[in-house]
């Protein structure tokens, strides 16, 4: 069979006849041409590179500003997810010998994703899924042994791998998971933080993901375990603060026959309603903290006043209405952002929305939006919790009743927000209760 490469090569240099000299135009055209062509393709992959890598100092920048363990979780799988193009993925965070399902993106079924709220990690506890730290799961595998698994169908996993994928999920909403990227988020002293699941590669035909992927996700995954770490050591000292402040403030609460759940409950409720007010997380934050200090001036209320089951002579009332009065000036004059919001708490949360509140009769916008929120919290709280005067009224008897004040009593855009929440507040509601035997200083954790 004849060399097609060996011919055309010795037909180039064949002389013409007549002629003394080779014809090397063919061949000298051929290797310029070679040349554009590998000179593109040089061009093609460099400004490649320059892409990815301008990606990449992208997601190192969104991962490195400061934020919640949930919220850099979420943008971890949000920036991994376009850079790798994975269909959809889940996150996972360690804790306490298990793993807490923190959100799920997937944009071939927007109705299962599942965005991370600030209080995600309150209804985790609850209802969230979780899972143990072990073999049985790729998730638990990944965690325990601190190892990346790189699966072109989760369906097809040879018998002889310790770990087994789960297909309940997806037979329950009708989704088909084949490749995945499962990698553990592990920190400078080899603890593992989390795990990331990429799931579905939609650029291919086998929608697998590539060794390249892998050292990616790896990459980011380390990347992001910093931030992560980071932003843990900020919730533990902002808990730190807030157990301190909570102690401190049962003080006034234990004294009024109450069990101390009262202001872990108000502390919630506030921030459930500040972030469905849409603001911002740090204003959110602000009033988890502050909150807990809205009765601290019932610490001058006598305990005859203060304990007695029977109703209250209009002196007595007066006595009662004045701990706002005392709040104020115990927290007054504070630098410290924290102090100014409580103090504005402690001083408007009785105000009403007509003016017919105390101490000051404020009316509508002139009471502060920290003393209307808490204003909410604080009356639902009173209604459906038992009282030495009264009985725990029901959910439903509660929410009426809130319903009714607005406009009057309360904010109207307040209750709106608080309306709109029930289910997180009844949850709240649920975890916290008087009759769950809670230590009165036990506090949830916070991001």
């Amino acid at each position: 069979m004849p060399k097609t490469t060996a011919r055309s090569t010795a037909e180039d240099s064949k002389p013409v006849s007549g002629g003394s000299k080779p014809i090397a135009g063919n061949s000298e055209q051929g290797v310029h041409c070679e040349q554009g062509v590998h000179h593109q393709q040089r061009v093609h992959l460099e400004q490649g590179v320059h892409l990815e890598f301008d990606k990449l100092l992208d997601i190192c920048t969104r991962l490195n500003a400061p934020a919640p363990v949930e919220k850099i979780l979420d943008e971890l799988l949000h920036q991994t997810r376009k850079l790798l193009n994975a269909e959809a993925g889940t996150v996972f965070i360690a804790s306490c010998e298990k793993l807490s399902f923190v959100c799920c993106q997937n944009d071939a079924r927007p109705d299962l994703c599942v965005a991370p709220s600030m209080s995600d990690h309150l209804r985790s506890g609850l209802k969230g899924i979780t899972l143990p730290i072990n073999d049985a799961s790729l998730a638990g595998y990944a965690a325990r042994n601190g190892q990346a698994l790189n699966i072109d169908d989760a369906y097809g996993l040879p018998d002889d791998v310790p770990y087994r994928f789960d297909r309940s999920y997806d037979e329950r909403t009708d989704y088909r998971t084949r490749a995945m990227l499962v990698i553990p988020l592990i920190d400078e002293s080899e603890r593992t933080l989390g795990v990331l699941q990429l799931i579905n590669r939609v650029d291919n035909e086998r929608g697998a993901f590539s060794e390249r992927d892998r050292q990616i996700a790896l990459a980011l995954a380390s990347m992001a375990a910093i931030s992560i770490h980071n932003a843990k050591l900020r919730d533990e000292l902002r808990h730190a603060h807030l157990d301190t402040i909570m102690r401190l403030s049962a003080a006034a609460e234990m004294r009024d026959d109450d069990t101390g759940q009262h202001i872990r409950r108000v502390s919630m409720y506030c921030e459930t309603i500040a972030r469905a007010m849409d603001f911002s997380h740090n204003f959110a934050q602000l009033m988890l903290f502050a909150s807990p200090m809205h009765d601290i001036g019932k610490l001058a209320v006598p305990d005859a006043i203060l304990k007695k089951p029977g109703k209250l002579t209009s002196q007595e009332r007066l006595v009662i209405e004045d701990h706002t009065r005392v709040g104020a000036q115990i927290l007054e004059g504070s630098s410290i952002e924290l102090i100014q919001v409580a103090h504005r708490i402690a001083e408007s949360h009785h105000e009403r929305w007509d003016g017919g509140g105390y101490p000051n009769k404020l009316a509508g916008d002139d009471i502060p939006i920290e003393g209307r929120i808490c204003a909410v919290a604080d009356v639902f709280d009173a209604l459906t919790s038992a009282r030495v005067y009264k009985p725990a009224f029901s959910m439903d008897k509660a929410y009426a009743i809130i319903q009714e004040g607005a406009g009057e009593h309360f904010d109207p855009a307040v209750v709106e927000a608080f309306l709109r929440d029930r289910p997180e507040i009844e949850a709240i509601h649920e975890f916290l209760g008087d009759e769950a035997g809670k230590s009165p200083t036990a506090v949830p954790s916070t991001s």
